[in-house]
């Protein structure tokens, strides 16, 4: 492709022009892979729309954890915030533009980070109510599910590598921010979690056992010992 500029008389001015335009032309076909056209004006509104939609998501996800894990889940909030401040910032570091696929990957990735986030706590919920002591239920918990969240997120990460290197270039931008968010929520997730609710543990806050809200308490029946059901259970 090359561009000459008519006229009688050339000026300086109209032949630098002439060379830059033909500067780097290569002799070389040009095939279209493919073409999408969109309004500005839809393509605002739609952007907008999946922004609010996501932020009423989020708002949601984050009422849920504290009304159902509350001390957890107040950790679950600050680690879930700390999650989408990193990826966002991360994301403008390389210099990338927040698209519609990537909005929808960012919040996938908060889903990745919830779920981790709750595989924790009902592991340690199981330990708890094993008769386990707080420190002890955490601790088990955590070595209990971090095979179960690591499983998952590589996983995930090796569908986006696919979807990275035989998508388009729409489908290639979503994968790159699915990638970043699954490294991001399951950094948050797992490690700053963890820490900060073995913090809680170490402190006490979370004793006696009755606030952690996830675990009942075990009823435990007893019997006179002049009951025939009492005897018929000891002969048992």
């Amino acid at each position: 492709m090359t561009y000459k500029l008519k006229g009688n008389l050339l000026s300086k001015r109209q032949k630098t022009s002439q060379v830059f335009l033909n500067a780097g032309a290569l002799p070389v076909k040009l095939t279209e892979k493919y073409s999408t056209s969109v309004s500005a004006q839809f393509g605002e509104q739609a952007l907008n729309e999946t922004v609010f939609a996501g932020i009423v998501g989020i708002a949601f996800i984050f009422l849920f954890m504290l009304l159902y894990y509350r001390l957890p889940g107040l950790i679950a909030v600050i680690t879930l915030s700390a999650y989408i401040y990193i990826t966002l910032q991360v994301f403008d570091w390389m210099g990338a533009v927040m698209t519609l696929p990537g909005i929808a990957a960012l919040i996938l990735g908060v889903g990745m980070a919830v779920d981790a986030n709750i595989i924790t706590y009902e592991r340690i919920k199981e330990e708890l109510k094993l008769g386990k002591s707080v420190r002890s239920a955490f601790r088990s918990g955590n070595r209990r599910s971090f095979a179960t969240i690591f499983d998952a997120n590589l996983t995930s990460i090796i569908a986006g590598g696919v979807l990275f290197f035989f998508g388009t270039s729409s489908v290639k931008g979503f994968a790159t921010m699915l990638i970043l968010s699954i490294l991001t929520s399951f950094i948050t997730a797992v490690f700053l979690s963890r820490f900060l609710l073995g913090l809680l543990v170490e402190s006490r806050a979370l004793r006696p056992q009755k606030r952690l809200v996830w675990c009942p308490q075990k009823r435990h029946h007893e019997y006179p010992r002049n009951n025939r059901k009492y005897r018929t259970e000891n002969a048992i």
